[in-house]
């Protein structure tokens, strides 16, 4: 017995590899999002964690000056407080151009 293959079986076929190849690019930019997500993640608690350290070596420096170590006898043996890093203000993010979107489809 012959089988023939209907218009509709082919165009399912074909669409259903049209949406594996797109579904294989959405999950590709999936799991790029989430690896820089962890990213930022990681590099949001390093800088957490060495502003805390910088905050208690200048604490420590101080507790040192203050109990009779000159900054030059300090800084002589190698031992200089964290300098404070300056808090930059960013500029508010540009406003988007929403005409350069493109737009839904008009429903007709």
């Amino acid at each position: 017995m012959t089988v023939t293959t209907t218009g509709k079986a082919t165009a399912a076929k074909v669409a259903k590899t049209l949406l594996a190849d797109r579904i294989a690019l959405v999950e590709t930019l999936g799991a790029a999002l989430d690896t820089h997500r962890q990213a930022v993640d990681a590099v949001t608690t390093a800088r957490t964690a060495a502003a805390d350290a910088a905050t208690k070596a200048r604490k420590a420096f101080a507790a040192a000056t203050a109990g009779g170590w000159t900054t030059a006898q300090l800084n002589n043996g190698g031992l200089t407080a964290p300098k404070r890093t300056r808090v930059r203000k960013t500029a508010p993010p540009p406003a988007q151009d929403t005409a350069a979107q493109p737009s839904a489809p008009d429903a007709a």
